[in-house]
């Protein structure tokens, strides 16, 4: 086995550690536990001060190195792992054996994987997926055992919605799947081994790994792999600097005081660690969920994770370079981070872990009106610390000249907007509708993003909302959903699905499951740039308030963020895309609009669609011009709606739109089945004759010079339908 030199410099030495892992484990008779893996390389005091030194989850540099590039030299098949430990493949013990003493191993492995991953991209593509699904399978590569990231670690990295990450999750054949928690460590209910072999659960097989669970079943939190953690380790495997990231520090109200002013005088910003004892800087989130756990013991478990989670933030994740912004009322403050952390005692215990601060425009606020909306949307939650590394871009844009010295733009930055493709010739002539009021709806659409058509039975609203959409978006970008009274928020957006357990002892449990609505909203915000419209067929027959919830709020304030009703508390808060549009319709012959409440006549925009006004008026005309057919339906069913004297109980021209009903016999056929039972349902408990007073004869000859005989005659006509008398009514 080759000797370890002697340390030369302080930094991770990757090439020998990994050689001497190799080394180790092909001088072994069998499998070798990780831990004691690690513990042999690390024998013989020939680590440095920096391999030894500990990360951020508390094990050392060099543990950290081999634990992540043993899951690399796994996946190019060097290296294979199993509940016994880890074994030198043959094709790894042929590649050791080929290395000349000077070849640097962790080269050779790190190329080799990278080749792997530009193959899973090529194979990817060709599937139509896409990068961001390519870039999770990568991030799954290096959650190995004794470890466990989060749904939303993943989609906070990939750009993913949690619930698409779910179900990648849920779907891959990636051996690391079920090493996918919810945020508070507990084990999705609605997880299965894609080996339908597997007997031991998920939970079992993340024990053996060495995870931790208490007693309510969660996965210990410092044994969690985040979503930094995971980013820098793939910029290291493509060798790509860290980016800058941006983040929000909240000070204008720290218990009770403003400390904004005095970060912007003396150059910092700082959380205050009230309750919690100095900290020994660096400190790993290992130890900060040890001194949490003991000082805050008496708070709650939700409290604190949180606590945790902005401690490491602040101390760990936040970087040198990275941008900073706090608000002080309508002002905010951008700022670049210049110091590691510093723990000290404040006189009020107010700012206790600090940084230093070079801020740029502390005497030009940036006033809160110039914000971009996606930026003002997430301010609005109630974290401390707010990644907004997403919006660094636009919060660049705000600032303008030299990194060192900043000043502040006088344009006001404006989010992109989507815009609605124009109505053509095509889609009017195709609907029979003037292009002006299609163009109407499109113009409303993108001013309110919610847009009602309303009116009788067959005037065309669902048939008019779903040209209107496909004209606007491509089909994967259009759903229809229809409400009912039984319809519920938990089958619009999200909730609780019982689900079988997975160990197979015919236990139930409960998975959050995303609703149609979701499942738009999710893939909107993941493409920006294309709208994605969402048609509510019968939107008044259920009860609104109780379907969109707190989401009724959104569909007006779409620049805001709120807590969703099944929120995991682990969020920044919901916000609605604003490519994310809403077509509804309503049939007042059901439910008259006057009993939609004011909340919902404020949020959406309403075009009326009635039998007596354009663009429905004539709308039956011109399809039989269209067709060549004559225009005799056209009469009879002006002369009908001139019989209704209820302008929602009038009837639409689809019904007479059909080439059926045009043939012999097929006006009888129609107005039997369709038209008089309308007339009947409109006029019950009257005691009207409906068939003698709506006579399609009596009708017929209203407006024709037409007698019996010719009556009968006439294209798409014949006599009355049987029930109906042949004897004209005396006050005819």
């Amino acid at each position: 086995m080759t000797e370890p030199t002697t340390p030369t410099t302080e930094r991770v030495r990757r090439p020998q550690l990994l050689r001497r892992l190799f080394e180790i484990l092909s001088d072994a008779d069998g499998p070798i536990p990780a831990r004691e893996a690690v513990r042999l390389v690390a024998d013989g005091g020939w680590l440095n001060a920096q391999e030894r030194s500990v990360t951020e989850r508390g094990e050392t540099r060099a543990g950290n190195f081999l634990r992540f590039s043993s899951a690399w030299a796994t996946a190019i098949g060097w290296l294979q792992k199993s509940p016994a430990g880890w074994e030198l493949t043959e094709a790894g013990r042929v590649a050791l054996a080929n290395l000349s003493p000077d070849e640097d191993v962790y080269a050779l492995v790190v190329g080799k994987y990278r080749q792997i991953r530009r193959e899973r991209r090529a194979a990817d593509e060709s599937q139509h997926s896409s990068e961001k699904l390519a870039r999770l399978a990568d991030a799954l590569d290096l959650v190995d055992e004794g470890s466990w990231t989060a749904y939303t670690d993943l989609a906070e990295l990939t750009g993913l919605a949690d619930q698409n990450v779910g179900t990648f999750a849920a779907s891959t054949d990636h051996p690391n799947g079920h090493r996918v928690l919810h945020a508070d460590g507990q084990v999705s209910a609605s997880f299965r081994w894609k080996d339908p072999s597997r007997t031991d659960s998920a939970r079992e097989a993340l024990e053996a790994d060495g995870i931790e669970f208490d007693e309510r079943g969660r996965a210990s939190q410092a044994q969690r792999l985040t979503s930094h953690e995971l980013r820098d380790l793939l910029s290291e495997i493509s060798g790509e600097e860290r980016e800058p990231r941006a983040w929000m520090v909240r000070g204008s109200n720290v218990n009770g005081k403003n400390l904004v002013p005095t970060w912007l005088t003396e150059g910092t910003c700082s959380i205050p660690a009230s309750q919690i004892r100095s900290l020994p800087l660096p400190v790993s989130r290992a130890e900060i969920t040890a001194i949490v756990e003991e000082d805050y013991a008496q708070k709650s478990y939700t409290t604190r994770t949180d606590k945790v989670t902005e401690i490491d933030t602040f101390v760990n994740r936040l970087r040198v370079g990275d941008l900073v912004a706090t608000n002080s009322g309508p002002n905010l403050y951008v700022g670049t981070v210049t110091s590691e952390p510093t723990s000290l005692k404040s006189p009020d215990d107010r700012s206790n872990v600090r940084r230093t601060v070079q801020w740029h425009n502390a005497d030009a606020p940036i006033d809160y009106a110039a914000i971009p909306k996606t930026v003002s949307a997430k301010l609005s939650s109630q974290h401390t610390i707010i990644d907004l590394t997403s919006d660094l871009s636009a919060l660049r844009s705000l600032l303008d000249g030299d990194p060192g010295e900043k000043a502040v733009t006088d344009e006001v930055v404006v989010d992109e907007e989507v815009s609605l493709r124009p109505v053509d010739a095509d889609l009017a002539d195709r609907l029979l509708v003037d292009a002006s009021w299609l163009q109407s709806c499109v113009d409303l659409l993108e001013d309110r993003r919610q847009l009602i058509f309303y009116g009788p039975p067959g005037t065309g609203k669902t048939y008019l909302a779903q040209a209107i959409a496909h004209h606007l978006a491509p089909p994967e970008a259009v759903k229809l959903v229809q409400f009912h009274p039984a319809y519920s928020y938990e089958d619009f957006f999200e909730g609780f699905r019982p689900i079988a357990a997975s160990d197979g002892s015919g236990s139930v449990g409960f998975t959050l499951t995303p609703g149609p609505f979701r499942r738009l909203v999710d893939a909107a915000r993941e493409n920006p740039s294309t709208p994605y419209l969402l048609i509510i067929d019968e939107i008044n027959r259920a009860n609104l308030a109780k379907v969109f919830g707190e989401l009724y709020f959104l569909l007006e304030y779409r620049d805001s963020s709120i807590d969703l009703l099944y929120s995991s508390g682990d969020e920044q808060g919901f916000t609605m895309p604003r490519n994310v549009f809403i077509i509804g319709t309503m049939n007042t012959a059901d439910r008259s609009i006057a009993l939609v409440d004011t909340a919902m006549r404020r949020r959406f925009a309403f075009k009326a669609l009635h039998p007596s006004t354009e663009p429905t008026k004539s709308m039956l005309t011109r399809w039989l011009e269209a067709n060549d057919l004559p225009q005799d339906a056209a009469h009879v069913l002006d002369h009908l709606n001139g019989l209704i004297d209820d302008e929602d109980f009038k009837i639409g021209p689809s019904y007479f739109m059909r080439p059926s009903v045009h043939g012999e016999g097929g006006m009888d056929v129609v107005w039997e089945t369709s038209i008089l039972p309308l007339l009947e349902e409109h006029h019950f408990g009257e005691g009207r004759d409906v068939a003698r007073d709506y006579s399609l004869r009596r009708i017929m000859r209203s407006f024709g010079t037409e007698n019996d005989e010719s009556s009968a005659a006439a294209p798409g006509a014949t006599m009355d339908a049987p029930q109906v008398s042949t004897e004209p009514a005396g006050d005819e």
